[in-house]
């Protein structure tokens, strides 16, 4: 409910005052065309454990990006969607993905990071969710056999006491988070794994294990933002030559 109210009152104000840039604020754009094009400066970091080795994000997690990511994910502003799905959309086909997918003998499904309860709830919605929808609706149309499905997801440890040896140890298993994987979804399928922002890169590996562990196999990693590596010389490339 409060939600909705939300996105209420978001219309009425845009009504009387027009939106800005996500990133740069200029007005009457939702992505003007320069900071879009922040999203076309391609990056490549580790996947271990995928078929590919490898997670693709769209650009470098800084700057007007990093305003455009936050502005998206943590205040709301959904219309961003749309300026973000095309930004994945071309990054599937810069990192000429569909012919692999294509070769697959199995279902591909496209299956965004799970998020904690808590943020769900402080941010109202699954922010990943339409844009793992949108990338499945455009890979089939490119004749793959896809879908998008939320399959992971993040609860909190909840082990007896009993299992723990001391406060600290109690204390540290109740703030751990575990990821599930759903095994009827996942089991013998491929998956491109989808998220916003690539730090260290921890998240995408637990998401692979995980979804190993319940008998699929990454492709993988999509995001729309890495941050930026300590050496320039491997921080951004060329991956259509990947």
């Amino acid at each position: 409910m409060v939600s909705n109210r939300s996105s209420v009152w978001r219309a009425m104000l845009g009504l009387v005052l027009p939106r800005g840039c996500a990133s740069c604020d200029a007005p009457d754009e939702v992505l003007c065309d320069d900071c879009a094009g922040l999203l076309r400066e391609y990056v490549t970091r580790p996947l271990p454990g995928s078929l590919l080795g490898v997670t693709f994000a769209c650009g470098t997690y800084q700057g007007g990006l990093r305003r455009a990511v936050l502005n998206w994910k943590d205040h709301g502003d959904q219309e961003c969607n749309r300026p973000f799905l095309a930004a994945c959309d071309a990054l599937i086909d810069a990192a000429q993905l569909p012919p692999v997918l294509r070769k697959l003998d199995a279902q591909v499904l496209v299956v965004p990071a799970p998020s904690s309860p808590s943020s769900m709830r402080e941010r109202g919605r699954r922010h990943l969710w339409p844009i793992a929808k949108g990338l499945a609706h455009s890979l089939a149309t490119r004749g793959i056999d896809v879908r998008a499905a939320n399959a992971l997801t993040i609860v909190r440890a909840r082990g007896k006491s009993v299992q723990t040896s001391g406060a600290g140890e109690r204390a540290a298993r109740l703030t751990e988070h575990n990821m599930l994987g759903d095994r009827r979804k996942l089991a013998g399928k491929y998956v491109l794994l989808l998220d916003d922002i690539v730090t260290t890169g921890t998240t995408m590996r637990r998401c692979t294990q995980t979804v190993r562990q319940a008998g699929a196999v990454v492709v993988a990693g999509l995001a729309l933002a890495a941050t930026p590596q300590k050496s320039r010389v491997t921080a951004q490339c060329d991956i259509s030559a990947t």
